[in-house]
């Protein structure tokens, strides 16, 4: 039997569906770069945590793909 997904990984999962082809590619792409190398790690957090500052700061209409806030 197979064990369920926690909350937060069913809500993640449910935002990924929502995305398009070409956007789940790119996250796919960059989680196997976190994943495959251990090194950069911390500069792709960082990376993402930038760009993500900057998308609330800019307050720039972005609609998230998961919560469509």
């Amino acid at each position: 039997m197979e064990t369920p997904m926690p909350d937060s990984v069913a809500i993640v999962f449910n935002g990924f569906l929502a995305l398009s082809m070409k956007e789940k590619i790119k996250l796919v792409n960059v989680l196997n770069e976190f994943f495959d190398h251990p090194d950069p790690r911390e500069q792709i957090r960082k990376s993402n945590e930038a760009t993500v500052a900057g998308l609330a700061a800019a307050e720039s209409g972005f609609g998230c793909g998961c919560c469509r806030r």
